[in-house]
């Protein structure tokens, strides 16, 4: 693939697939959002509880950076751990853009000064800028952004969010050798995804781990007590209780992390409706339908979160816990039945 030149920064809607896209598209190779979403199979939810006054972390995925997709269009992909600048500049000289792996919390233009981490998120490094800096291009932002080589090493290297510590990991793209057909490979994908969702082996994990959270969200007004410090919407530091970050907190991971909105719901439904029109099988219509009804519930529930979850009065983050719950259990039986009529197909 070529070097640095022909990258091009779009707007995206999930991190990891959008950031792929880009990569893709400097070299030539036009690839759907969706479908690279769909294909490589990290679709799911995974729930990770913290301890003490910690928020407990949310993610609508079971697997970060699977690389399936690329597979099937024949690219090749390396892993590198870059621990300096001068690593990173090196990768750069024979790719338009390094795919990395970052903490969300630690990205100046993000504005949340570390008090809230996630791991899980990416973003293609495009250029060194004088020597002490790089150009970021984030799919999350309507143009590049410029971050210190200091505050993108800290981003890369950071240990605020385990298990999904970013590792220094990044990734450096071959060129595309095959288009994939959809109609062949889309049913696969779609049988696998069932499999890892509804028996995923761990009860934090696909639908298991969507009732494991239903449960904690009814302990979470025992469990998150004391004053924490967190950042509000404008990036200023404030103090407030560990309930309402863990409420913020939540509606971030639903609808700004990343995601697109919805915890990824909505995607997967297009992906489905496209595996459905290329396959010409009217069959994955209804679960791709009921994928949307359920990202309709997550939505909804994130920005209830965002717009009440500061609140001061611990009766209201009470009775806020307590729509998390229902939510969530009502978005697990939209889901599973949607994934059991799939499975049959």
């Amino acid at each position: 693939m070529s070097p640095a030149g022909d990258y091009l920064h779009r707007r995206g809607i999930h991190c990891e697939s959008a950031c792929q896209c880009n990569i893709l598209a400097a070299g030539g190779h036009e690839v759907d959002e969706d479908v690279v979403f769909g294909l490589d199979g990290g679709f799911g939810f995974s729930f990770y509880p913290s301890s003490g006054g910690a928020p407990d972390i949310v993610v609508g995925k079971q697997a970060i950076m699977p690389l399936r997709a690329v597979r099937l269009m024949g690219v090749e992909v390396g892993a590198h751990t870059p621990r300096s600048d001068k690593g990173l500049m090196k990768l750069l000289e024979s790719a338009p853009a390094v795919m990395a792996r970052v903490d969300l919390g630690l990205l100046p233009h993000w504005g949340m000064a570390g008090r809230t981490s996630f791991g899980g998120y990416f973003v293609n490094v495009v250029r060194a800028v004088d020597g002490d800096a790089f150009e970021v291009s984030d799919p999350a932002f309507d143009a590049p952004v410029v971050v210190s080589a200091d505050a993108l090493d800290a981003a890369r290297s950071s240990r605020a969010s385990p298990p999904l510590n970013p590792d220094w990991r990044v990734y450096v793209f071959g060129p595309q050798r095959s288009a994939p057909r959809l109609d062949r490979v889309g049913p696969v994908a779609v049988r696998n995804l069932c499999r890892e969702v509804l028996k995923p082996g761990s009860r934090n994990l696909g639908v298991p781990g969507m009732r494991t959270l239903a449960s904690a969200a009814m302990s979470w007004p025992e469990s998150k007590h004391g004053e924490v410090e967190d950042v509000d919407l404008a990036g200023n530091v404030v103090v407030r209780d560990a309930l309402s970050r863990q409420m913020l907190h939540l509606g971030r991971q639903i609808e700004s992390f990343g995601t697109g909105g919805g915890l990824f719901r909505p995607i997967i439904g297009r992906f489905l409706t496209k595996v459905s029109e290329a396959a010409g099988d009217p069959r994955y219509a209804e679960p791709a339908q009921l994928f949307f009804e359920s990202g309709r519930i997550w939505q909804t529930l994130g920005a209830a979160l965002l717009e009440r979850g500061a609140a001061d009065s611990r009766g209201e983050l009470t009775s806020l816990a307590q729509e998390v719950a229902d939510a969530v259990r009502s978005a697990a039986e939209l889901e599973k039945r949607a994934l059991s009529a799939l499975v049959t197909l």
